[in-house]
């Protein structure tokens, strides 16, 4: 078996490069991709805490199915359950034009408070996860 704190570290640090690169989407006014790297950045962190928690595959995708995984190792992070549905919805339409409604594109859908709100519920879910595996 891998080393499980060595894996959530891993997986942790991704998660925090990735809410990096989600700050500088913000910034440079690119929404739709801000909302997918923080969708990226919770399901990383989230990840982090299953693999601290010996888990040793985690082929989900879904942020907020890993979040009640993760509420089963400690109540607390339920609380996270909102955020994660709200990122959830990030991690397909922002990116290809076949899943928004024609003749939208992702990277005109996309708003700076929808990006604010993303990159913020992000930066919930690792901070939680970092209290948790430190």
């Amino acid at each position: 078996m891998r080393n499980p704190k060595q894996q959530a570290e891993r997986w942790l640090k991704q998660a925090e490069h990735d809410l990096a690169i989600a700050q500088a989407h913000l910034n440079n006014s690119y929404y739709s991709d801000c909302c997918f790297m923080s969708e990226q950045t919770a399901q990383k962190a989230m990840k982090a805490f299953l693999y601290a928690n010996g888990e040793r595959s985690i082929p989900e995708h879904a942020i907020a199915t890993l979040v009640k995984r993760a509420a089963a190792y400690d109540r607390s992070l339920q609380s996270l359950l909102e955020a994660a549905e709200v990122l959830d919805q990030y991690y397909i339409p922002t990116r290809y034009p076949d899943a928004l409604a024609e003749p939208a594109v992702p990277f005109e859908s996309y708003t700076k408070p929808q990006a604010a709100q993303a990159l913020e519920f992000a930066q919930r879910i690792v901070t939680a996860v970092k209290q948790h595996i430190a």
